[in-house]
């Protein structure tokens, strides 16, 4: 008698290309599904940890934090 209940047989990816390949794929399913457009690259500074906790709370892209 198994302890477990084994469904399907997908194996893990074992090169880096692959891993990447299953990375990228995650990756775009996620894209789809969030409403949020990606961000570009930028850099905030807040002076204080106050100041970074008020920009953060008004963000309403998930994205940004």
């Amino acid at each position: 008698m198994q302890a477990t209940k084994i469904v399907g047989s997908r194996k893990p990816p074992s090169t880096p290309a692959e891993r990447y390949a299953r990375g990228a794929g995650l990756q775009r399913e996620a894209n789809l599904l969030c409403p949020f457009p990606k961000p570009r690259g930028f850099i905030y500074k807040a002076p204080r940890w106050e100041d970074w906790n008020r920009w953060r709370a008004a963000q309403e892209n998930p994205r940004l934090w």
